[in-house]
């Protein structure tokens, strides 16, 4: 029989309510999401808010979390908000791993939960769940295989897509872009309207800025303005007077060129008027440009666009600027483009140096960034800095599914990035479960019995995904167990055949930085719930009362 640890006290049973309160509405989400593991997962329907609303059909764990608004009882609500945030923050960190980090958090809350209703400390459980999950990462990490080079690369990202979705033409779309263009790629997704995926790889810069009105296009009936040699011109702030325009042409053509991209945050008519009638009387070929995002983007995109070709930011206010306008000053593009919606620049004439600067700066700012939109700015940026970038348009049946699979693709394209920077692991499981038999369990105190609620947990990942496919869980996993015992292979199930195999080999695979980020996520997670002694309510307000 198991002793009560030492160093645990008596808790009133209010405390024990209260936290078994906290579990089952942490319960309640975890089970909400389970169904959606494994490449063989079902789906979850979300009923509209609105009679007018069709449900939601998701396969999503994020997704789905964020959809919960409340639960009846206030403390099991707390519960199911705390794993809430943290399946959020996994989509946000990765773009993927939520349905792990759900069922590994719940198994180690269940596991500890037995723990101290035999007497041990959750102070202790906790330290032995904080040692579990460090080992665990280390054993993942010595799992890890680096992105292969050549032909096998095309097929390992295909391994990667199809644990991420059932869904064919989209993968394979995503599998081509991310195969050309690399992890420093960024893949624009519009929406499409036919009911189809196209893509196309983009050379040079594409920004989502528009033309600063039309009339600038070599053929009026022309719907993209195209310049060929062209100067640069990045200008922050308004260009304004004819004068201050007529001046800027001059000073252009006394240098040699016969064209120029402006980029400006707009035009007033005056300018407008100069630069049409230049363009109309063949004298010069201007192109006004807006420019992209506003407020701090706005001033790191002039900033990047500057560095591409060559020149330097100008401030409108500071005139005439044009005055004082030097060739080092002006920065040149082999090409430049634009039309209602976006704008491209293609072969500039970049500083080499300060451009390996910055992208180097960007890639580490990469390595820190917790923050979703921090992370797809940051990613941007390095597309349009190093060249890599590619567009993708999405069609579906209806709006619905439209939305979830641009949502998709934006994961999936994430996902298979981070492990061509990070490399991989086994997927189904196995690495999690090959990882689990390195961590110690002789220890009977009260850290070992944490650490023994971490190996039980790595193991839930592998009985879920069994166990979504129809499989019997528990003779599979022991199956797995026996056949993990020798060698340095991550052994687990393919549930597309049922056979049990060498994953990795099989091209089954799992970005290592996903799979590292769902142990770390919910052992972090655990010990928080299993730790909890009182939760405290505020008073909701009442609604006013009107005669």
């Amino acid at each position: 029989m198991r002793t009560p640890s030492q160093t645990s006290f008596p808790r009133r049973p209010a405390v024990i309510f209260e936290r078994e309160a906290l579990v089952r509405g942490f319960d309640a989400l975890a089970e909400l999401v389970k169904p959606t593991l494994g490449p063989l997962a079902r789906v979850v329907l979300i009923e509209g808010l609105t009679r007018d609303r069709t449900p939601e059909v998701l396969d999503h764990a994020a997704a789905i979390a964020r959809r919960l608004i409340e639960l009846p009882h206030p403390t099991a609500d707390v519960g199911a908000m705390m794993l809430r945030h943290a399946l959020w923050r996994m989509h946000e960190i990765c773009g993927d791993g939520a349905a792990t980090t759900a069922v590994i958090a719940q198994s180690i809350v269940h596991e500890g939960m037995r723990a101290i209703a035999a007497g041990a400390s959750p102070v202790r459980v906790r330290v032995g769940i904080e040692r579990g999950v460090a080992l665990a990462v280390e054993a993942l990490r010595r799992l890890t295989e680096p992105a292969p080079l050549g032909a096998r690369r095309r097929a390992w990202l295909e391994g990667l897509a199809a644990a991420a979705t059932p869904d064919v033409e989209l993968r394979q779309a995503l599998v081509e872009l991310v195969y050309v263009l690399g992890d420093d790629a960024y893949i624009n997704i519009y929406n499409n309207d036919p009911n189809r995926i196209e893509y196309e790889f983009l050379e040079g810069a594409l920004w989502d800025a528009p033309w600063l009105g039309g009339g600038f296009t070599a053929d009026p009936t022309d719907r993209v303005a195209r310049l060929q040699n062209a100067a640069v011109i990045v200008l922050d702030g308004l260009l304004d007077t004819a004068a201050n325009t007529i001046m800027l042409l001059q000073k252009l053509e006394a240098m040699g060129y016969r064209a120029a991209a402006i980029i400006a945050s707009d035009l007033t008519d005056e300018a407008r008027t100069v630069l049409l009638q230049a363009k109309h009387r063949g004298l010069f070929h201007p192109l006004p440009i807006k420019t992209p995002y506003g407020g701090d983007k706005r001033a790191v995109a002039l900033h990047d666009i500057a560095l591409l070709t060559g020149g330097r930011v100008l401030f409108s206010d500071k005139m005439p600027f044009a005055q004082k306008l030097s060739r080092e000053d002006v920065g040149e593009a082999r090409r430049v483009w634009a039309n209602a919606k976006q704008f491209g620049i293609i072969a500039g004439r970049r500083d080499v140096q300060r451009l390996r600067q910055t992208i180097a700066g960007i890639r580490r700012q990469l390595e820190t960034t917790t923050d979703s939109s921090t992370f797809d700015d940051l990613l941007r940026r390095l597309g349009q800095l190093s060249g890599s970038m590619g567009i993708l348009r999405i069609g579906a049946p209806t709006q619905r599914v439209q939305e979830a699979r641009r949502d998709t693709a934006a994961r999936l394209a994430r996902v298979m990035q981070l492990a061509l920077r990070s490399g991989v692991v086994a997927g189904g499981g196995a690495a999690l479960l090959k990882a689990s038999m390195s961590i110690p369990t002789a220890s009977n105190d009260d850290v070992g019995w944490g650490m023994r609620c971490v190996v039980r947990a790595l193991e839930a990942p592998m009985r879920t995904l069994v166990a979504n496919a129809g499989m019997d869980a528990s003779a599979s996993l022991h199956a797995a167990r026996e056949a993990n015992r020798e060698g340095e292979a991550a052994f687990g199930f393919d549930v597309r055949s049922g056979a049990l195999v060498d994953l990795a080999r099989a091209g089954v695979v799992d970005a290592l930085e996903v799979v590292e980020n769902a142990v770390r996520v919910a052992g972090s997670l655990a010990a928080q719930v299993l730790t909890t002694e009182v939760v405290v309510h505020h008073r909701k307000p009442q609604s006013a009362a009107y005669p």
